[in-house]
């Protein structure tokens, strides 16, 4: 869990697999940008009809992410989860704790890294 770019709390998303499959939502939408990559593999268990929303970009660090390190974030995880499991890939939280100059920066990476993903030309 996240606070004003704060981690408080610790444990892995395995703890919360079994709320989450319970839930009557079509998507959920998970910080995993902060997470360790290996933690990603426990979302092969949230039940095929919902969606998976994918946290790639870092609010807790002031550099932009390059849209090559977006795309790959992107590629790790559909090479973990399956082909068409992300449906949705955004920030890991809120950009209040940003100045705007640097929330701009990442929403551009964001877009950039998506588009590289999905073989659309970036520019």
């Amino acid at each position: 869990m996240n606070y004003g770019g704060q981690s408080i709390q610790k444990g892995s998303w395995a703890k919360l697999m079994d709320y989450l499959n319970a839930l009557h939502a079509d998507h959920i939408v998970m910080e995993c940008a902060h997470r360790p990559a290996d933690e990603l593999a426990v979302f092969r268990d949230l039940r095929p009809e919902i969606g998976m929303g994918l946290g790639v970009v870092d609010v807790k660090r002031t550099e932009v992410e390059s849209p090559e390190e977006i795309a790959r974030a992107i590629e790790r995880a559909e090479k973990t989860l399956g082909a068409g499991r992300v449906k949705y890939v955004h920030p890991d939280c809120g950009f209040w704790n940003l100045k705007r100059n640097m929330a701009d920066g990442k929403i551009r990476a964001l877009v950039r890294g998506r588009d590289l993903f999905e073989g659309r030309n970036p520019g």
